[in-house]
């Protein structure tokens, strides 16, 4: 049976934020984000047609629709429910669960890549280890993990505007070194890590590439 475990108060206002602002998310990101089309690629690149990816923290499905038609077989989750909808309207050939990807229930090994596009940036620093150490479980060897996440001058918690539907809530910033170490102390090798600034945002950001 599926635990959703949003318990935490400032979880469950990351969740309620995107429910509510689910409409104008999607309005506004209607397509993948192209300011990581380098890591998206390159992604593609390195997965063979018809492998497993998990689309973690999906939101509206944009990515979830890239990659089904490229020819992957794809299962995507989200916390909002709303996002879990639609995705499930957008591509109905996925498999779209509400999740929490702090306790994964998939069994090991089952995924050739996960794509965690600005999810993670939503989990506490003190929740990463054992978040990315489920990541790594349910990858099978050699397995791709993309990561995007918001840089800051120090890595802290906190409460901020989203872009896209101008509702705040909590975003973990990272200092790059930092994050870097916990991807690395999850048994990711990092193959690429690029700090930028997307044309028009608010947020130094840093994209990460892995293998597991």
């Amino acid at each position: 049976m599926l635990h959703v475990k949003t318990e935490d108060t400032d979880y469950r206002h990351i969740e309620q934020s995107y429910d509510q602002g689910s409409d104008d998310y999607s309005g506004h990101f209607k397509q993948p984000h192209d300011f990581i089309d380098p890591e998206r690629h390159e992604f593609i690149r390195q997965r063979p047609i018809g492998s497993h990816i998990l689309d973690c923290g999906c939101g509206p499905g944009m990515d979830t629709e890239k990659f089904f038609h490229i020819g992957y077989q794809v299962t995507a989750i989200d916390l909002s429910e709303r996002f879990v909808r639609r995705t499930q309207t957008r591509v109905p050939g996925a498999i779209v669960r509400k999740m929490d990807m702090r306790f994964l229930e998939f069994p090991a090994a089952i995924f050739d890549g996960l794509w965690a596009s600005f999810s993670l940036l939503h989990i506490r620093a003190t929740d990463v280890d054992e978040t990315l150490s489920g990541f790594r479980r349910v990858l099978r060897p050699a397995g791709l993990f993309f990561t995007a996440v918001h840089r800051g001058r120090s890595t802290q918690w906190v409460k901020t505007t989203i872009s896209g539907m101008e509702r705040d809530t909590y975003v973990q910033e990272w200092l790059q070194a930092e994050i870097e170490d916990r991807v690395t102390f999850a048994g990711f090798r990092i193959l690429q890590s690029r700090p930028f600034i997307r044309t028009g945002g608010r947020y130094p950001l840093l994209s990460i590439l892995a293998q597991s």
